[in-house]
């Protein structure tokens, strides 16, 4: 919840909001160190009963949903910070906060597994394809009462790397899309419109998924230990992953370019540590 949002409170409703996020906060420090979230566990840590507890979040499930909704938006800060110095390069961003995104999720894997590889989390999640490439509203999925704020964020995280696709798009067009056709335009989401009125064409969707099937699979390896560590360490798997992006995305010709940027973000972040 924002300043504005909270000046608007009444005293009692600022001292609610100040116990549900504590209770977050505490979920997530939980989380880190113990690998699981209870309702028990936060109650006993912050001195509370679980009756009580239950007055701020109405189960599991919804402090689930408010922890993963808390981890999208503070990654998506370093995100964007680690962007910023590429302003004006899309490819050079998109490429940043990827290599970020990589090295949050080795670093963070309790959080990223909560929130990127969790049924709970996942359910919460509309597919859209539109509030991620055109960062447009979005309505919470049918017959989820709870997670609201996490479906929001999730594409807030989306829409990151969705526009930065569009840009790409924008300035260059795209390829022909792979040996493997795009699904017909009938078969994907409704026809994607910007405000200017042009829509974005199956490629781009299309590249879109392929291109965030490569990355978020690839650092899901990773991080779940499905590849030997010296390949982790080595960062070739996740640089050739890069490679193959650049070439979805018609970036062939800035292969080193961009491998220059992945180097400079490892060794940007590296030194944050």
């Amino acid at each position: 919840m924002d300043a504005m949002s909270r000046g608007r409170l009444t005293r009692r409703d600022q001292q609610r909001q100040a116990t549900l996020d504590e209770i977050v906060r505490t979920a997530r420090g939980l989380l880190v160190e113990t690998h699981e979230i209870s309702l028990r566990a936060v109650a006993q840590t912050m001195g509370m009963t679980a009756p009580a507890l239950y007055r701020y979040v109405s189960s599991l499930e919804d402090l689930t949903l408010r922890v993963a909704a808390q981890v999208y938006d503070d990654l998506l800060v370093t995100l964007e910070a680690t962007v910023a110095p590429y302003e004006g390069d899309p490819a050079a961003q998109v490429v940043a906060g990827s290599t970020a995104f990589r090295q949050w999720s080795l670093r963070h894997p309790q959080e990223f597994g909560l929130t990127f590889a969790n049924p709970i989390t996942s359910n919460a999640k509309s597919v859209d394809l539109g509030a991620d490439l055109l960062g447009g509203p979005i309505d919470p999925p049918s017959g989820a009462p709870v997670g609201a704020d996490c479906t929001a964020a999730a594409h807030r995280f989306g829409s990151f790397f969705g526009r930065l696709v569009v840009a790409i798009w924008e300035r260059q067009g795209y390829p022909e899309p792979g040996p493997v056709p795009a699904p017909a335009t009938e078969d994907l989401s409704d026809s994607l419109t910007s405000a200017g009125g042009t829509e974005v064409p199956t490629e781009a969707r299309w590249t879109f998924v392929r291109t965030w099937a490569r990355l978020y699979g690839t650092t899901a390896l990773e991080v779940f230990g499905h590849i030997d560590k010296e390949i982790v360490a080595s960062g070739a798997l996740f640089r050739d992953t890069m490679n193959d992006c650049a070439e979805i995305l018609g970036l062939q010709a800035r292969r080193p370019d961009l491998q220059r940027v992945v180097s400079e973000v490892l060794d940007r972040l590296t030194e944050r540590r």
